[in-house]
């Protein structure tokens, strides 16, 4: 009996839906000429931010149902080993770079001293030539006064050796014989200070032989300077390369750093926390997933008899029970070029009437009021004169 019963108060709730749903189809107000009507439910861009480094996840800042900002903090990666690889290439590279004016000082100073030493070199050359030019010729100009000295001395000795007997004998006058003796004393002065003079020369000609070789040490330390030059241009070329890899790996683990730091592309709201503190993160493990309320659309379906009136950019008008004294603009941005739902392949035309084309309406929700998941009516206009 109690079963009878209940099956007499379901087909009264049965019978009452159906009066009801019959009462509202026949009494609604006609859809306008020119726009179609539909209905769907309000969705949005799903983005999943996932971890690019593994690691502890230190810190996850957002709950479900969350709003959050662009550039807004999601999640941290621990990086504390990230930051001390970070600061030692970063003391490798403030070195590097340190050493760099050094060594152009020290290329600076180098060019400086080949400058003044090739000048140097130059001037002792030329003062050198002419030393030794001035000296050879005064040592020929000894050598010949030499040459007269000796013969004149060897001419005043004859004549006093032969004079010395006659005038013991009587046969000279003494001071005749005294004339010849202060004129071989004078001879052998000459002859004394041509050679001394001859010594000078050759003194002065080897002197000037010696300034040649330093001529010559002067030229080698110009070679070994720009050999120096040399070295130090390499020493900074490799300390260049040096630097720039520094600032490369500076800027590798600072990217690295910046992926730790899981921030939102953009504002949207929370659907999935799916991480917690203190849990080992995975690269490409998901952390959250957000819905970018700045792009939530719509997605209809409109029967197969009825698509040819849909084109892109047409204008639509999205109502939300929420807000029933209001709409929300939006404008077909997609229309499907295949049908869905069965059967697959429709030959007859009452199949072919079963048949939907999928149609996306982008919304324009500046302020936020619709929220994915909302059950939303849609008129689109496909006549241009027709009135909402």
């Amino acid at each position: 009996m109690s079963h009878r019963k209940h099956l007499i108060l379901a087909a009264t709730a049965l019978a009452a839906i159906v009066a009801v749903a019959a009462a509202y189809f026949a009494f609604r107000p006609d859809v306008p000429e020119g726009i179609l009507d539909a209905n769907g439910q309000v969705r949005g861009t799903e983005v999943t931010l996932s971890a690019k480094v593994p690691g502890i996840a230190e810190v996850i800042a957002v709950k479900e149902g969350q709003l959050v900002k662009r550039g807004e903090l999601l999640a941290q990666i621990g990086a504390r080993d990230i930051e001390a690889r970070l600061a030692q290439a970063t003391a490798e590279r403030e070195a590097a770079k340190a050493r760099l004016p050094e060594l152009a000082a020290q290329i600076a100073a180098v060019d400086t001293a080949i400058e003044q030493s090739g000048l140097g070199a130059d001037l002792a050359r030329g003062t050198t030539e002419h030393e030794i030019h001035g000296a050879t010729e005064a040592v020929g100009r000894a050598d010949a006064e030499l040459k007269v000295a000796e013969a004149q001395w060897e001419q005043d000795q004859r004549l006093q050796e032969r004079y010395a007997g006659l005038a013991a004998q009587g046969y000279v006058s003494q001071s005749y014989y005294d004339d010849i003796r202060t004129r071989h004393r004078a001879s052998e002065s000459r002859l004394q200070a041509a050679r001394k003079a001859r010594e000078e020369a050759v003194a002065a000609s080897q002197r000037a032989q010696a300034g040649s070789l330093a001529v010559d040490v002067k030229r080698k330390d110009v070679q070994r300077l720009r050999a120096e030059r040399d070295r130090l241009v390499a020493s900074r070329g490799t300390l260049e390369r040096q630097t720039e890899a520094a600032a490369a790996r500076v800027t590798e683990i600072e990217a690295t750093l910046a992926d730790m730091r899981i921030v939102a592309p953009a504002d949207g709201t929370v659907i999935n926390r799916l991480a917690e503190p203190g849990e080992l993160v995975a690269a490409g493990r998901p952390i959250a997933t957000l819905i970018d309320l700045s792009a939530l659309y719509v997605r209809v379906f409109i029967p197969e008899r009825e698509i040819a009136k849909v084109r892109l950019g047409n204008p639509a008008r999205i109502y939300a029970d929420a807000f029933p004294q209001d709409f929300f603009s939006g404008r077909v941005t997609e229309v499907a070029q295949r049908a869905e739902f069965t059967p697959k392949e429709a030959h007859m035309k009452d199949e072919r009437e079963k048949l939907v084309f999928g149609v996306k309406v982008a919304i324009e929700n500046p302020q936020g009021h619709l929220k994915p998941g909302m059950p939303v009516d849609v008129k689109i206009k496909w006549q241009d004169e027709a009135a909402w």
